[in-house]
């Protein structure tokens, strides 16, 4: 689930709007938008003002009767979903429950400048939003209660998605705070032999802030849970530097113990990062042991399914990276995002060229949690389907390669020079397992043209397709290929592959 429930309906709209814009370049007319968003003409124009104005990196300009997105070439859609986070009240007031400074409703409309009506609204949506999440909104002081490692990582992703510039910044956390806790983090990576990978220490520095706040209100991770021996937690100066810091920040003394609560996505087996740890967990976790056997089945099946390209390192490799991606949630919770699907936009972006395949493994996928009962809503499946195509990058062409075999005709009134190359833009811009072959005979007409078809699948031609039978799979392109043509020949091709896939059953 996301909490784009938690927006107000105006906000919700228009960043629908942004999104529709920037994911289809070719532009939207004005009835199209309208559709999509289920919103009068006024009340489109209001919002493309309205943005405009308050996001100068990105403008909704009209051209020729279609709308269309300039993005400022130093930003990307994440800081979009940045500055909805930082200036939408709903997102305020999520932050403001992770600090319990606020004693009341009448306490937090005041601090954050809200009306206490609107205050209410917003903390009704935010608690059905949690609770449909397996999290509590409580009252007095205002917080959150649940599963203590999904509520540290709903917050660690709430930091992540509202970072807006290249450095990382948090808030109540003073620049050269930061860089002490940045240096005790390379430190424990260094001492445990973990991977030096810059998205995991920042997860951990994210982390143990989230867990700093956690820890001063009271809510420790379950003792239970965590390591007391196996991983090392440095001792020197970063520790003492980080250990001033925390009595400085937050009148607290940085014990072993609160150390490895900070720290306990390692601690806990959360995430396994690095060859010393995954042995320690494979052999006394049984709870790791249990999703490693699982995932491990998956990476084998998807092995199969890829023609066995996997050596065992591999095989393992990727049932660990499946493993650390659902070892902390809540069986009972639910998947959670805010406001950027990036992973399923990137599958909908894929999907466009690499259609069979993308379905075959969501089948797998959709398989695999279903056996075993684990999540199976979509957010979840779609999540399974990113991390392995993502993990072994030539996936899908190992998969076109087990597609049956379609054979093109090109016939074009080219030099022979420009029918090669035009050849070779659609063999590597086009996904599928397919044979070009150039049409060379002079004479014979329509009638041996018809003869001619008959010994391929489809055609692509610089010509014309009038006098073709109407049913025959025929796309007509310029002498060279545009975004446009891609679409057309590979929509083509997909087709025509399921279509001798569905026939072979």
């Amino acid at each position: 689930m996301d909490f784009r429930s938690v927006l107000g309906i105006t906000n919700k709209r228009r960043l629908t709007l942004l999104e529709k814009l920037y994911y289809r370049r070719e532009g939207w007319s004005s009835d199209q938008l309208m559709s999509e968003l289920n919103c009068s003409l006024p009340i489109l124009l209001n919002d493309i003002e309205l943005i405009n104005e308050g996001h100068p990196s990105f403008q909704v300009v009209k051209t020729k009767g279609l709308y269309y997105l300039v993005v400022d070439k130093k930003v990307s859609l994440g800081n979009l979903y940045a500055d909805f986070l930082n200036n939408c009240p709903e997102f305020q007031i999520i932050e403001e429950l992770l600090y319990e400074e606020c004693e009341s409703i009448t306490g937090l409309a005041k601090k954050l400048y809200l009306s206490s009506s609107n205050t209410q609204r917003c903390l009704k949506k935010i608690e059905k939003a949690l609770w449909d999440a397996g999290m509590e909104l409580c009252y007095r002081p205002l917080r959150i209660e649940g599963n203590e490692g999904e509520i540290r990582d709903f917050y660690y992703h709430f930091y992540s998605e509202r970072q807006s510039a290249f450095e990382s910044t948090l808030p109540k956390l003073p620049t050269e705070h930061y860089q002490i806790m940045e240096q005790y983090v390379s430190d424990f990576v260094m001492e445990n032999e973990i991977h030096e990978k810059y998205i995991f220490q920042k997860r951990q520095i994210y982390n143990m802030y989230v867990s700093f706040w956690r820890i001063k209100r009271g809510h420790e991770f379950p003792k239970d849970q965590l390591r007391t021996e196996g991983i090392n937690l440095p001792q020197g100066e970063s520790y003492k530097a980080l250990a001033q810091a925390v009595n400085e920040r937050l009148d607290m003394e940085l014990t072993p113990a609160v150390l490895r609560d900070a720290l306990w996505l390692t601690f806990s087996d959360s995430v396994l990062f690095s060859v010393p740890h995954i042995k320690l967990a494979l052999t006394d976790n049984s709870k790791c042991q249990q999703l490693f056997n699982q995932h491990y089945e998956l990476v084998e099946n998807y092995n199969k399914m890829l023609g066995y390209r996997f050596s065992r390192k591999s095989k393992i490799s990727l049932a660990i990276v499946l493993s650390n991606d659902f070892y902390m949630h809540d069986p009972q919770g639910k998947y959670i995002c805010f406001l950027r699907k990036n992973r399923e936009a990137f599958l909908k972006e894929v999907s466009k060229v690499y259609r069979s395949g993308v379905e075959k493994i969501r089948i797998l996928v959709q398989r695999f949690v279903h056996k075993f009962q684990m999540y199976q809503e979509e957010d979840f499946v779609l999540n399974y389907m990113y991390l392995l195509i993502t993990t072994e990058v030539d996936s899908l062409e190992w998969l076109a390669d087990q597609e049956p075999m379609l054979k093109i005709l090109l016939l074009s009134d080219l030099s022979p020079t420009e029918e090669t190359f035009l050849a070779k833009q659609i063999t590597d811009n086009i996904y599928g397992n397919f044979q070009i072959v150039n049409f060379e005979k002079l004479s014979g007409g329509i009638p041996e043209l018809y003869k001619e078809l008959k010994k391929y699948d489809c055609l692509i031609t610089t010509g014309s397709s009038q006098g073709l039978p109407k049913d025959y799979p025929v796309v007509v392109i310029d002498p060279f290929l545009t975004s446009e043509s891609k679409r057309w020949i590979q929509d083509m091709i997909s087709d025509l592959g399921e279509k001798k896939r569905a026939s072979r059953r």
